[in-house]
Protein backbone atom coordinates (compact mmCIF):
# COMPACT_ATOMS: atom_id res chain seq x y z
CA UNK A 1 0.00 0.00 0.00
CA UNK A 2 2.68 2.43 0.98
CA UNK A 3 4.55 1.92 -2.65
CA UNK A 4 1.28 2.82 -4.27
CA UNK A 5 1.08 5.81 -2.43
CA UNK A 6 4.67 6.69 -3.21
CA UNK A 7 3.65 5.94 -6.85
CA UNK A 8 1.03 8.02 -6.81
CA UNK A 9 2.46 10.95 -5.07
CA UNK A 10 6.05 10.88 -7.30
CA UNK A 11 2.94 11.31 -10.58
CA UNK A 12 1.41 14.27 -8.57
CA UNK A 13 4.57 15.87 -8.36
CA UNK A 14 5.58 15.32 -11.76
CA UNK A 15 2.08 16.32 -12.72
CA UNK A 16 2.33 19.63 -10.48
CA UNK A 17 5.84 20.76 -11.62
CA UNK A 18 4.96 20.16 -15.24
CA UNK A 19 1.67 22.71 -14.57
CA UNK A 20 4.61 25.37 -13.09
CA UNK A 21 3.05 27.52 -16.14
CA UNK A 22 6.05 28.76 -18.85
CA UNK A 23 5.64 32.48 -18.66
CA UNK A 24 5.40 34.93 -21.97
CA UNK A 25 8.30 36.63 -22.84
CA UNK A 26 8.48 39.72 -20.24
CA UNK A 27 6.17 38.00 -18.13
CA UNK A 28 6.50 37.15 -14.41
CA UNK A 29 6.48 33.16 -13.46
CA UNK A 30 4.04 32.38 -10.95
CA UNK A 31 5.69 32.33 -7.28
CA UNK A 32 5.85 28.79 -6.04
CA UNK A 33 5.30 27.71 -2.13
CA UNK A 34 6.39 24.43 -1.10
CA UNK A 35 4.81 22.22 1.20
CA UNK A 36 7.51 18.96 2.46
CA UNK A 37 7.21 16.35 5.52
CA UNK A 38 4.26 13.82 6.64
CA UNK A 39 0.65 13.87 6.54
CA UNK A 40 0.25 17.21 8.31
CA UNK A 41 2.25 19.08 5.09
CA UNK A 42 -0.28 17.12 2.86
CA UNK A 43 -3.57 18.32 4.88
CA UNK A 44 -4.86 15.13 5.78
CA UNK A 45 -7.98 15.26 8.07
CA UNK A 46 -9.03 18.30 5.85
CA UNK A 47 -12.24 18.18 3.65
CA UNK A 48 -9.70 19.09 0.75
CA UNK A 49 -6.02 19.18 1.61
CA UNK A 50 -5.02 20.87 -2.03
CA UNK A 51 -7.18 23.80 -0.89
CA UNK A 52 -7.38 23.66 2.91
CA UNK A 53 -4.37 22.57 4.01
CA UNK A 54 -2.09 25.12 5.92
CA UNK A 55 0.25 25.56 3.19
CA UNK A 56 -2.22 26.08 0.58
CA UNK A 57 -3.98 28.49 2.86
CA UNK A 58 -0.80 29.79 3.12
CA UNK A 59 -0.15 30.02 -0.39
CA UNK A 60 -2.90 31.76 -1.48
CA UNK A 61 -2.81 34.80 1.44
CA UNK A 62 0.62 35.00 -0.37
CA UNK A 63 -0.57 35.12 -4.03
CA UNK A 64 -3.30 38.02 -2.05
CA UNK A 65 -0.97 39.55 -0.23
CA UNK A 66 1.96 40.10 -2.89
CA UNK A 67 -0.66 40.77 -5.75
CA UNK A 68 0.78 37.88 -7.71
CA UNK A 69 -0.18 34.41 -9.04
CA UNK A 70 0.88 31.71 -6.84
CA UNK A 71 1.63 27.46 -7.25
CA UNK A 72 1.52 25.59 -4.43
CA UNK A 73 3.94 21.91 -4.99
CA UNK A 74 3.73 19.93 -2.44
CA UNK A 75 6.16 16.86 -2.58
CA UNK A 76 4.83 15.34 1.36
CA UNK A 77 4.54 11.70 2.27
CA UNK A 78 1.91 10.96 5.02
CA UNK A 79 3.77 8.50 7.16
CA UNK A 80 7.33 10.20 6.19
CA UNK A 81 9.39 10.17 9.27
CA UNK A 82 12.35 11.97 9.99
CA UNK A 83 14.68 9.20 8.98
CA UNK A 84 12.59 8.03 5.77
CA UNK A 85 12.70 11.28 4.31
CA UNK A 86 17.04 10.84 4.63
CA UNK A 87 16.51 7.85 2.77
CA UNK A 88 13.62 8.51 0.35
CA UNK A 89 13.02 9.87 -2.63
CA UNK A 90 11.31 13.17 -1.06
CA UNK A 91 14.11 14.94 -0.44
CA UNK A 92 15.03 13.94 -4.72
CA UNK A 93 11.77 15.61 -5.46
CA UNK A 94 12.05 18.60 -3.87
CA UNK A 95 15.35 19.23 -5.27
CA UNK A 96 13.98 18.15 -8.68
CA UNK A 97 10.83 20.92 -8.07
CA UNK A 98 13.45 23.90 -6.89
CA UNK A 99 15.38 23.07 -9.79
CA UNK A 100 12.62 23.49 -12.25
CA UNK A 101 11.18 26.86 -9.94
CA UNK A 102 14.44 28.41 -10.96
CA UNK A 103 14.78 27.39 -14.52
CA UNK A 104 11.42 29.38 -14.63
CA UNK A 105 11.86 32.13 -12.64
CA UNK A 106 9.47 31.40 -9.86
CA UNK A 107 9.98 33.09 -6.61
CA UNK A 108 9.88 30.49 -3.70
CA UNK A 109 7.87 31.93 -1.20
CA UNK A 110 7.51 29.82 1.64
CA UNK A 111 8.97 26.20 1.88
CA UNK A 112 6.56 24.84 4.94
CA UNK A 113 8.12 21.58 7.03
CA UNK A 114 6.16 19.33 8.79
CA UNK A 115 8.61 16.27 10.63
CA UNK A 116 8.08 14.59 13.44
CA UNK A 117 5.23 13.38 14.02
CA UNK A 118 5.38 10.13 13.10
CA UNK A 119 8.47 9.74 15.07
CA UNK A 120 6.85 10.74 17.94
CA UNK A 121 3.58 8.32 17.12
CA UNK A 122 6.00 5.55 16.81
CA UNK A 123 6.41 5.73 20.55
CA UNK A 124 3.21 5.64 21.36
CA UNK A 125 3.54 1.43 21.55
CA UNK A 126 6.96 0.94 22.21
CA UNK A 127 8.14 -0.22 25.64
CA UNK A 128 10.33 2.93 27.38
CA UNK A 129 13.67 1.43 27.31
CA UNK A 130 12.55 1.45 23.39
CA UNK A 131 11.27 5.01 23.38
CA UNK A 132 14.40 6.54 24.46
CA UNK A 133 16.29 4.53 21.83
CA UNK A 134 13.51 6.33 18.77
CA UNK A 135 14.11 9.46 20.51
CA UNK A 136 17.70 9.25 20.14
CA UNK A 137 16.90 8.17 16.50
CA UNK A 138 14.74 11.41 15.90
CA UNK A 139 17.70 13.40 17.91
CA UNK A 140 20.34 12.31 15.43
CA UNK A 141 18.59 12.41 11.99
CA UNK A 142 15.89 15.66 12.16
CA UNK A 143 19.02 18.11 12.37
CA UNK A 144 20.10 16.19 9.03
CA UNK A 145 17.04 16.39 7.80
CA UNK A 146 16.42 20.27 8.03
CA UNK A 147 20.12 20.82 6.76
CA UNK A 148 19.31 18.81 3.89
CA UNK A 149 15.98 21.20 3.01
CA UNK A 150 18.13 24.48 3.47
CA UNK A 151 20.23 23.48 1.12
CA UNK A 152 18.09 22.44 -1.41
CA UNK A 153 16.02 25.62 -1.14
CA UNK A 154 18.53 28.46 -0.20
CA UNK A 155 18.04 31.51 1.68
CA UNK A 156 13.72 31.46 1.20
CA UNK A 157 11.79 31.21 4.45
CA UNK A 158 11.99 27.91 5.87
CA UNK A 159 8.59 27.13 8.06
CA UNK A 160 9.26 24.29 10.40
CA UNK A 161 5.89 23.24 12.44
CA UNK A 162 6.19 21.97 15.82
CA UNK A 163 4.47 19.24 17.39
CA UNK A 164 0.44 20.26 19.01
CA UNK A 165 -0.73 18.11 21.97
CA UNK A 166 -4.29 16.74 21.48
CA UNK A 167 -4.55 14.92 24.75
CA UNK A 168 -3.75 18.58 26.17
CA UNK A 169 -1.70 16.60 29.26
CA UNK A 170 0.70 18.26 31.52
CA UNK A 171 4.25 18.30 30.05
CA UNK A 172 5.64 18.48 33.25
CA UNK A 173 4.64 15.06 34.16
CA UNK A 174 7.88 12.85 33.25
CA UNK A 175 7.74 10.04 30.63
CA UNK A 176 3.95 11.36 29.84
CA UNK A 177 2.65 11.42 25.96
CA UNK A 178 2.95 15.09 26.55
CA UNK A 179 6.37 15.06 28.80
CA UNK A 180 7.56 13.55 25.44
CA UNK A 181 5.82 16.06 22.72
CA UNK A 182 7.70 18.93 24.73
CA UNK A 183 10.72 17.15 24.26
CA UNK A 184 10.43 16.39 20.38
CA UNK A 185 9.24 20.12 20.21
CA UNK A 186 12.61 21.26 22.02
CA UNK A 187 14.63 19.58 19.40
CA UNK A 188 12.89 20.53 16.44
CA UNK A 189 13.29 24.17 17.43
CA UNK A 190 16.86 23.41 18.35
CA UNK A 191 17.65 22.30 15.11
CA UNK A 192 15.48 24.80 12.91
CA UNK A 193 17.61 27.27 14.80
CA UNK A 194 20.67 25.93 13.50
CA UNK A 195 19.76 26.14 9.86
CA UNK A 196 18.26 29.54 10.14
CA UNK A 197 14.18 27.91 9.86
CA UNK A 198 11.59 29.79 11.78
CA UNK A 199 9.25 28.08 14.30
CA UNK A 200 5.55 27.98 14.37
CA UNK A 201 4.78 26.93 17.44
CA UNK A 202 1.43 25.08 17.48
CA UNK A 203 1.39 23.41 20.86
CA UNK A 204 0.22 26.32 23.51
CA UNK A 205 -1.69 27.77 19.51
CA UNK A 206 -3.75 24.16 19.93
CA UNK A 207 -3.82 24.04 23.22
CA UNK A 208 -8.09 24.52 24.38
CA UNK A 209 -8.46 23.95 20.93
CA UNK A 210 -8.57 20.51 20.20
CA UNK A 211 -12.09 19.81 20.51
CA UNK A 212 -12.87 21.97 17.29
CA UNK A 213 -9.30 21.86 15.89
CA UNK A 214 -8.55 18.02 15.33
CA UNK A 215 -10.31 14.89 14.99
CA UNK A 216 -9.30 13.44 18.33
CA UNK A 217 -9.54 11.01 19.78
CA UNK A 218 -10.32 9.28 16.75
CA UNK A 219 -7.75 10.54 14.96
CA UNK A 220 -4.91 13.39 15.59
CA UNK A 221 -5.03 15.47 12.29
CA UNK A 222 -6.23 18.96 11.92
CA UNK A 223 -9.78 20.20 10.77
CA UNK A 224 -10.48 22.49 8.32
CA UNK A 225 -10.40 25.11 11.24
CA UNK A 226 -7.39 23.92 12.38
CA UNK A 227 -5.34 23.66 9.29
CA UNK A 228 -6.87 27.51 8.82
CA UNK A 229 -5.08 27.93 12.45
CA UNK A 230 -1.83 26.31 11.79
CA UNK A 231 -2.13 29.21 8.20
CA UNK A 232 -2.78 31.97 10.55
CA UNK A 233 0.07 31.17 12.94
CA UNK A 234 2.45 30.81 10.00
CA UNK A 235 1.50 34.20 8.39
CA UNK A 236 2.20 35.92 11.54
CA UNK A 237 5.88 34.01 11.65
CA UNK A 238 6.84 35.37 8.20
CA UNK A 239 6.46 38.80 9.10
CA UNK A 240 5.54 40.20 6.12
CA UNK A 241 2.64 42.00 6.83
CA UNK A 242 3.51 44.56 9.40
CA UNK A 243 0.72 47.60 8.10
CA UNK A 244 -1.78 47.62 10.01
CA UNK A 245 -5.56 48.04 8.81
CA UNK A 246 -6.63 51.15 7.10
CA UNK A 247 -10.39 52.26 8.57
CA UNK A 248 -12.62 54.46 7.72
CA UNK A 249 -15.97 55.05 9.29
CA UNK A 250 -19.04 56.06 6.85
CA UNK A 251 -21.28 55.86 9.26
CA UNK A 252 -22.44 57.57 11.86
CA UNK A 253 -20.18 60.63 11.25
CA UNK A 254 -18.49 62.89 13.30
CA UNK A 255 -20.71 65.08 15.38
CA UNK A 256 -23.83 63.28 14.70
CA UNK A 257 -26.60 63.19 16.98
CA UNK A 258 -27.82 59.76 18.32
CA UNK A 259 -31.55 60.48 18.02
CA UNK A 260 -32.98 57.14 17.84
CA UNK A 261 -32.72 53.36 19.41
CA UNK A 262 -30.60 51.70 16.53
CA UNK A 263 -27.72 53.61 14.39
CA UNK A 264 -26.35 51.44 11.23
CA UNK A 265 -22.24 51.58 11.69
CA UNK A 266 -20.81 50.88 8.70
CA UNK A 267 -16.67 51.20 7.99
CA UNK A 268 -14.14 51.09 5.00
CA UNK A 269 -11.27 48.32 5.82
CA UNK A 270 -8.84 47.71 4.16
CA UNK A 271 -5.35 45.85 4.77
CA UNK A 272 -2.58 44.27 1.85
CA UNK A 273 -2.64 40.76 4.46
CA UNK A 274 -6.12 40.40 4.56
CA UNK A 275 -8.78 41.46 7.59
CA UNK A 276 -9.67 39.10 10.27
CA UNK A 277 -11.83 40.92 12.33
CA UNK A 278 -13.30 43.82 13.16
CA UNK A 279 -14.75 45.41 16.26
CA UNK A 280 -17.20 48.17 17.89
CA UNK A 281 -16.29 49.87 20.52
CA UNK A 282 -17.97 52.49 22.80
CA UNK A 283 -16.55 54.60 25.45
CA UNK A 284 -13.97 52.14 25.53
CA UNK A 285 -15.93 49.13 25.63
CA UNK A 286 -16.31 45.89 23.13
CA UNK A 287 -19.96 45.79 22.31
CA UNK A 288 -20.18 43.48 18.91
CA UNK A 289 -19.04 43.00 15.72
CA UNK A 290 -18.95 43.90 12.62
CA UNK A 291 -19.93 42.01 9.10
CA UNK A 292 -18.30 41.87 5.95
CA UNK A 293 -20.20 43.38 3.01
CA UNK A 294 -18.95 41.12 0.12
CA UNK A 295 -16.10 42.55 -2.53
CA UNK A 296 -17.36 46.06 -1.05
CA UNK A 297 -14.44 46.26 1.63
CA UNK A 298 -17.09 46.93 3.61
CA UNK A 299 -18.12 46.31 6.91
CA UNK A 300 -21.28 47.24 9.19
CA UNK A 301 -23.37 46.19 12.12
CA UNK A 302 -26.28 47.57 13.59
CA UNK A 303 -25.87 49.50 17.02
CA UNK A 304 -28.55 49.86 20.27
CA UNK A 305 -27.82 53.24 21.69
CA UNK A 306 -28.28 54.30 24.70
CA UNK A 307 -30.88 57.11 23.58
CA UNK A 308 -32.87 58.57 25.22
CA UNK A 309 -30.55 59.21 27.88
CA UNK A 310 -29.02 62.28 28.25
CA UNK A 311 -25.01 62.38 29.46
CA UNK A 312 -21.95 63.35 28.05
CA UNK A 313 -20.74 62.90 24.04
CA UNK A 314 -20.00 59.06 23.19
CA UNK A 315 -16.96 57.21 21.79
CA UNK A 316 -17.69 55.07 19.01
CA UNK A 317 -14.89 53.57 17.47
CA UNK A 318 -14.00 50.84 15.05
CA UNK A 319 -10.84 48.44 15.04
CA UNK A 320 -9.82 46.27 12.67
CA UNK A 321 -7.03 43.08 12.93
CA UNK A 322 -5.19 41.66 10.01
CA UNK A 323 -4.38 37.83 9.84
CA UNK A 324 -1.22 39.11 11.02
CA UNK A 325 -2.84 40.63 14.10
CA UNK A 326 -1.92 44.26 13.56
CA UNK A 327 -4.67 46.51 14.54
CA UNK A 328 -6.01 49.74 12.65
CA UNK A 329 -8.60 51.95 14.77
CA UNK A 330 -10.89 54.91 13.68
CA UNK A 331 -13.29 57.03 16.01
CA UNK A 332 -16.01 59.06 15.94
CA UNK A 333 -17.69 61.45 18.86
CA UNK A 334 -21.20 61.75 18.58
CA UNK A 335 -23.68 63.93 20.64
CA UNK A 336 -26.73 62.46 22.80
CA UNK A 337 -30.22 63.80 22.32
CA UNK A 338 -32.14 62.41 25.25
CA UNK A 339 -35.52 63.45 26.26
Amino acid sequence: MRLLFFAASMLLTFLLTLALPLSPLGATAPAVCLAVGDSLAVGIGSTLPRERSAAAILCRWSGEFFQEQTQLVSVAVPGERTSSFLTGDQLDRLRETVETARRRGSAIRFVMVSLGGNDLLALRDAKESERDRLFAEFQATVGEALAAIRRVVGEVSLLVLTLYDPTEGDPGAERSDSWWIARFNSELRAQASTVGASVVELEAQFRGHSAEWTWWPVDVHPTNEGYEAIARQAWRVLGWDREPPEVRIERPQDGEQVGRRYLTVRAQVTDAGGVEQVTLWVDGQEVGTLDPLPERGEWITLWETPWPRVGPPITLEVRAKDRAGNEGRAAVRLERCGE
